[in-house]
């Protein structure tokens, strides 16, 4: 995912059973982008809901990958009773 040497721009923070997982992207690097997209694609038809900032501003919901976005927190569907 992430490699040595480069500039990262961008970090999804994956909420799963395990705790949390990290996807880093570089903006200037179509393959990161397509990976990062495709993840959250994925993550959000099942269910998940994502929230995104761009730097010195507020987390809020978001529907479509943005890789300009600093952070994006994807958070799984929770249950309650």
């Amino acid at each position: 995912m992430m490699k040595a040497g480069k500039t990262t721009s961008g970090v999804m923070n994956i909420m799963d059973h395990s705790g949390h997982k990290q996807l880093h992207w570089n903006v200037e690097e179509l393959e990161d982008i397509a990976v990062a997209r495709k993840t959250f694609d994925k993550l959000v038809s099942r269910g998940y809901s994502a929230f995104g900032s761009r730097e010195n501003e507020p987390k809020h919901l978001i529907r479509d990958f943005d890789p300009t976005m600093k952070e994006v927190v994807m958070v799984p569907v929770t249950v309650g009773g």
